[in-house]
């Protein structure tokens, strides 16, 4: 019998396509205005943003003339300019997926990054592997009538991503998969009916988890790419040691309640949770149903 929850989740329809594919794209997830505050502030900042680096894929159908760019730090820049990128750390509407996915009590894992592609940026090989490895780190698990998940990405496009411009590449309902991941497919060598390229609009939310196969294709699309990447994960779960803060910056003082909650370092008994509105921060009972 599925246990009754006194919370919001996704709604049934997304819970079904995430379960079935490994990922969900969530239509229209931000504002025009959100977007627009995002992409000004990556335009201020253009200095804090990597040079193209050489390639390093070797695959012919990942190959390009260069490596992407990246922002890096963007929650510790300046204000106004961090403001569109923390106000994304608890967002009132992504409560409810990441409740679905983790629980109860769930954290921002090693950092927020913002990437930059434009014409010849050559893709990422694939990974990701379901349950054929034995791997705490990455899973998706469906028990007692709930799904639980271990990191989990959550990408928000700030450009418009038209079919056949590549980016994004997943194999759906990979994350199930029981046999190693061939290296045919990590290097998109064949097999290509297997592959999705979701086109996306700016704004919309593309949630995909660490277990599903996933890379990217050379970027061919004229605009620029643009997209903002904040990883998710249960409130226990710690990713690499880089992560792993005992102490808060000195910025996080300037976040909400529910935002510093986030950011709380992994542990269990005790921890933070968000309510459905976002404004409350309860402290579970140890006996508590999560």
């Amino acid at each position: 019998m599925n246990e009754q929850v006194d919370f919001v989740t996704m709604s049934d329809r997304e819970k079904y396509l995430y379960d079935l594919q490994g990922f969900l794209v969530v239509k229209g997830f931000l504002t025009d205005a959100e977007v627009k505050a995002a992409n000004d502030a990556l335009d201020a900042n253009e200095d804090k943003r990597s040079n193209f680096g050489p390639p390093h894929q070797t695959a012919e159908g990942l190959k390009g003339e260069f490596s992407s760019r990246t922002y890096g730090d963007i929650l510790n820049w300046e204000k106004p300019w961090c403001e569109p990128f923390r106000d994304l750390i608890a967002h009132p509407k992504l409560i409810p997926y990441c409740n679905t996915m983790f629980g109860r009590g769930w954290r921002l894992d090693h950092g927020v990054s913002a990437n930059s592609s434009v014409i010849g940026c050559e893709g990422l090989h694939l990974h990701g592997w379901g349950d054929a490895v034995l791997d705490g780190s990455r899973y998706y698990k469906f028990q007692n009538g709930r799904m639980r998940c271990a990191l989990t990405v959550f990408q928000f496009p700030l450009t418009d991503v038209n079919p056949g411009d590549g980016g994004l590449v997943v194999v759906p309902g990979s994350h199930k998969a029981n046999y190693p991941l061939p290296d045919y497919v990590r290097m998109y060598e064949a097999d290509h009916e297997i592959f999705h390229n979701p086109p996306v609009k700016a704004g919309d939310m593309v949630i995909f988890n660490e277990a599903t196969t996933h890379g990217t294709l050379p970027w061919k699309g004229k605009q620029e790419r643009r997209a903002l990447y904040y990883r998710y994960v249960p409130k226990y779960f710690n990713w690499i040691p880089a992560a792993y803060e005992t102490t808060q910056p000195d910025w996080i003082s300037e976040l909400t309640e529910a935002q510093q909650a986030v950011m709380e370092p992994p542990y269990v008994y005790g921890h933070p949770l968000i309510n459905d509105d976002a404004e409350t921060v309860e402290r579970p009972r140890l006996d508590q149903r999560l």
